[in-house]
């Protein structure tokens, strides 16, 4: 539902707002704190009838009993185990939440006589029916205590009912335990039998795997083990990696070698490129040969037996034989052919010789180097030994890097084979530990069937009734019952109270006032009640005691038309007089207060003129208890001079022109010049001139008679006058150009005050001590003609 749309175009939505608060002003909202305050004595009386209700509901049910009692659920005492029993049942600490299903429910129902109980069986859902009215509570002990004391109740307009589903629920779970402890044994010790015969499957499995394993795999054999420095063993190795130890060994060996005869040759280039004496030369090549140092370059070799070593044995054949050959040289030259000497070494070479051709060798060629020179012991001979010396030199590096090659493809062999190997030692080891774990898992069985064949039987729960069923009568159905319908009857009042709110399309606030009409909110007045007293003292001094300005001026009502006074003063500009006082509809209280403007404005010291225009439905004589005869009608119509129908009133400087008999074309009468002609000459007599016209929505009199005067005051009345009056009579006036010199707000709540700054309450004491009238309640500012002859403004 939403209001009429604003003047911006946007649409202004009713919402709910809780505890006061409004996001937009210009919406219809519902103060909920001051609507639930405005409902305390509506609310209070649908809690009365809503918790009469109940009673009476309950007095018609019967009385409800409660049957309970109190069983202990122990927990057995069990033989220590390495795993325990909360392996096996786990700690139950849901006795309360199960004892409530419909395992447990049913079993009552079927085996402890509850079917045959008619209440229960006849039901739609016996099992649901015995639940509802079940209560289990825990009286002593926790979730996770071996004791725990639990309450069993339940709720039944029968005794015996009662007594009978308390004891079968009881029951029923001593049967329960019973029956889970025996289950979970058979299922428990099944498994472990089960998980007994697939471990020994599983391990004679892995084992037959193993030796196929073992079968397939090639022969390791292990070194003995080293003892380090420590003493402590180092890691055994097997045959492929003592072998590639070797071979890497051999490796290193042969390097050293190549690198020794290599620096040999190396220096030997060098010093025949420096053109070296021949003695020289052999004297090199003997000291080489017999101390196994390369001199020369001012570097040293290795060992002489290794630096011209091929394999082992060749090289120490050529070695021999060149030492031989060097000493037969030199016997022949100081004893001769003949001597015994000569022929001994002689007989050696040849044995050397021999070895030679036995072991399929090639002994090193002594040939003459024809263009070296003859100068030496050795060429006299026909011997040339530095070539020899450097060919012997040449043939052992081949013949080591031929060895390097065949090492390095060994070694490349035996790298695999040991990886390989390797390989196979983790393969074995990781088989050797799952048949070790397996086996420790079945000796770890072995050990739980054992020690369960032993405290199986003091495992699980026990129960014990440790009180008799007893029978109350129960207050829960009296407590919800009424407690229900109390709540219900709140509900109900604040339902209906708040849509009636809700779908209330009259003004309720200042703001809706602002923004329905455009204008400013001159004032406000509240209402106010006519007391007998009032009515009395209104008879004796001949004016209405809807005028509380003249009967009341210290009550809050008085104080509300001097703060409009003042507004209008200020609203006024200069040389203004003429104030017309209107309202959307008939009933927003325009003729009290325009009657009572004007006794402010009067008592105020300045001279002023309430004219009654509204000719069809004339207030103004009522009010100050004249004769309607001789008015403004009979001014417009030509029949008399104004000053002839102004009458004066018994406040002092307020003068009176009543309607006088209402014409039959009261907009004619309006609309002639005549009206002009005698504001402008009032003008000159009165300071200010207050013209009472009827509802602008009503007739076209009020758009008529606005043309004339300086502008505008719209009434509306609080909680009467509705969103939409109020919208139309803004577009009215705007649609002719007549000016609003501002709206009041008339027969608001006193508790509204504060909203919109009037808090008359907050002062009362201020100016209530002057109040010159003895009547002390307040008075309505509802029209005369219309308000009820006690209380008025509602």
């Amino acid at each position: 539902m939403t209001s009429p749309e604003p003047s911006n175009g946007q649409v202004a939505e009713f919402d709910f707002a809780p505890l006061g608060f409004h996001k937009n002003p210009t919406e219809h909202r519902i103060d909920i704190t001051r609507f639930l305050f405005s409902l305390w004595k509506p609310l209070a009386i649908g809690l009365f009838l809503g918790l009469l209700a109940g009673v009476c509901l309950y007095l018609y049910s019967g009385p409800v009993y409660s049957a309970s009692t109190q069983v202990l659920v122990s927990k057995k005492a069990t033989v220590p185990a390495g795993n325990g029993e909360a392996n096996r049942y786990g700690e139950r600490g849901d006795h309360v939440q199960l004892i409530k299903t419909d395992l447990i429910v049913e079993r009552a129902f079927k085996d402890h006589g509850l079917d045959k109980i008619p209440e229960i069986a006849n039901s739609y859902d016996p099992l649901k029916s015995i639940t509802e009215d079940l209560s289990v509570s825990r009286s002593a002990g926790q979730e996770s205590s071996f004791d725990n004391v639990l309450t069993i109740s339940y709720l039944s307009p029968k005794k015996e009912v009662a007594k009978a589903v308390v004891q079968a629920m009881v029951e029923s779970y001593r049967d329960y335990l019973k029956d889970t402890r025996d289950e979970n044994a058979k299922a428990l010790y099944g498994t472990l039998l089960e998980r007994q015969k697939q471990l020994g499957e599983e391990i004679l499995a892995e084992e037959t795997d193993y030796h196929q394993f073992r079968n397939n795999a090639p022969v390791l054999l292990k070194a003995s083990p080293v003892v380090s420095i420590n003493g402590m063993p180092a890691p055994a190795q097997n045959q492929y990696e003592v072998e590639l130890a070797s071979i890497e060994s051999a490796q290193n060996e042969n390097l050293r070698k190549r690198s020794s005869i290599q620096a040999r040759l190396t220096t030997l280039d060098r010093k025949l490129q420096e053109n070296a004496s021949r003695e020289v030369l052999e004297f090199w090549v003997m000291h080489s040969l017999s101390t196994g140092t390369s001199g020369g370059g001012g570097g040293t070799g290795s060992g002489g037996g290794a630096a011209v070593a091929g394999p082992p044995e060749k090289a120490q054949l050529d070695q021999q034989l060149l030492t031989a050959r060097l000493l037969e040289e030199r016997l022949l030259h100081t004893l001769g052919e003949d001597h015994t000497q000569v022929r001994n070494v002689r007989r050696q070479i040849q044995t050397l010789l021999d070895f030679y051709v036995r072991q399929g060798l090639r002994a090193p060629e002594l040939t003459l180097d024809a263009k070296a020179p003859v100068s030496s012991r050795s060429a006299s001979l026909g011997i040339d030994l530095i070539t020899v010396y450097k060919e012997t030199l040449e043939g052992q590096l081949k013949e080591l890097e031929i060895d390097n090659q065949n090492l390095t493809m060994l070694h490349d062999d035996a790298e695999k084979k040991a990886k390989q190997a390797e390989m196979f030692q983790v393969e074995d080891q990781r088989r050797k530990d799952t048949i070790a774990q397996k086996k420790q898992q079945r000796e770890r069985l072995f050990d739980q069937i054992a020690e369960y064949d032993i405290s199986r039987e003091q495992e699980g729960y026990r129960l014990q009734q440790i009180s008799r069923v007893r029978l109350e009568r129960s207050l829960k159905p009296v407590i919800k019952m009424v407690g229900t319908c109390g709540v219900l009857g709140l509900v109900i009042v604040f339902c209906l109270a708040y849509f009636r709110e809700w779908y209330d399309t009259s003004i309720r606030s200042f703001d809706e006032i602002r923004f329905q009409t455009g204008g400013s909110l001159l004032g406000a007045i509240p209402s106010f009640k006519v007391s007998p007293d009032a009515l009395r003292i209104a008879a004796e001094s001949g004016v209405s005691a809807s005028l509380c300005y003249f009967h009341r001026p210290g009550s809050h009502e008085a104080e509300a038309y001097r703060s409009l006074r003042t507004t209008l003063f200020f609203s006024l500009q200069g040389g203004q007089k003429v104030i017309q006082i209107s309202s959307p509809e008939p009933g927003d209280g325009k003729s009290t207060t325009a009657a009572n403007l004007a006794i402010a404005v009067a008592q105020s010291g300045k001279k002023t003129l309430l004219v009654d225009c509204d000719l069809r439905r004339p207030t103004q004589h009522q009010l100050f208890q004249v004769d309607q005869e001789l008015g403004i009608t009979d001014v417009l119509l030509g029949e008399v001079n104004w000053e002839t129908t102004v009458r004066r009133t018994p406040i002092e400087g307020l003068s009176l022109m009543t309607a006088g008999l209402c014409p039959e074309n009261p907009a004619e009468v309006l609309s002639t010049e005549v009206l002009s002609e005698f504001l402008r000459q009032a003008k000159s007599e009165f300071d200010v001139i207050i013209l009472d016209t009827p509802p602008i929505l009503a007739v076209s009199d009020p758009c008529i008679v606005a043309q004339k005067t300086d502008g505008m005051v719209a009434v509306l009345r609080m909680q009467k006058t509705k969103r939409a009056s109020a919208k139309r009579m803004a577009e009215t006036l705007q649609s002719h150009g007549i000016r609003i010199l501002g709206v009041i707000a008339n027969d608001f709540n006193i508790e509204q005050s504060n909203e919109a700054g009037y808090d008359y309450n907050t002062f009362g004491a201020y100016y209530g001590a002057k109040e010159q009238s003895n009547v002390k309640s307040r008075a309505s500012s509802k029209p005369a003609d219309e308000r009820p002859p006690i209380k008025m403004g509602v």
